[in-house]
């Protein structure tokens, strides 16, 4: 196998693996857990799936977010502008960042998940829901950097995810044409917080 053809296959997935240590790091450090209090390993998928995830405080919840919102953001664009080519067939960066809330969340008692704010979205799944989305999706359309909200025990936060011109040749793909508006996704991070 050539360098070239190794290099796209294996450094995505990589760097992608790379992320995924890093904000396993910051969030424990973010929480202040210890590191060896990790429930005892019997079948690691099922202790991690039934582990009692401490609540954060509505500050805490906040900087986590804000955190795993530039790591998530710095990994998809690192593996889009370096690896990912739209002629091919490979899984597209955002895609394979899900992978990656899936682990996070999984770890944390949060959820993560893309929506389309004012391009198409590329995925359905990534429309925005009724309520917290759809009033983040107008605030982000209009210019703001984040939304946030605290709601039933769950701090929220919706951030802006700029796309680069390699990010609008699929999502605006000639629908829309490019105007002087800065077109964003938005990131959505749930984390459930300590009751006041």
């Amino acid at each position: 196998m050539a360098l070239s053809q190794f290099t796209r296959r294996f450094l995505p997935g990589s760097i992608v693996i790379l992320g995924v240590l890093a904000v396993f790091a910051l969030t424990t450090a973010l929480r202040g857990e210890a590191q060896d209090s990790a429930p005892a390993a019997q079948d690691t998928d099922s202790a991690a799936d039934k582990r009692e995830v401490e609540r954060l405080t509505v500050a805490e919840a906040r900087r986590q977010a804000k955190v795993l919102h530039e790591v998530y953001v710095a990994t998809l664009h690192t593996v889009h502008r370096t690896y990912f080519d739209e002629d091919s067939r490979d899984t597209i960066p955002a895609r394979a960042m899900e992978n990656v809330f899936r682990d996070v969340d999984r770890e944390t008692g949060g959820e993560t998940r893309w929506i389309a704010v004012n391009t198409p979205a590329m995925n359905i799944d990534h429309k925005p829901k009724a309520g917290f989305e759809k009033d983040a999706v107008r605030q982000l359309a209009k210019g703001e950097r984040e939304f946030e909200r605290i709601k039933d025990g769950v701090y929220q936060r919706a951030g802006a995810v700029s796309l680069f011109a390699g990010c609008t040749k699929c999502h605006l793909s000639g629908i829309r044409p490019q105007q002087n508006v800065r077109s964003v996704a938005g990131l959505v991070i749930s984390i459930p917080v300590k009751a006041d």
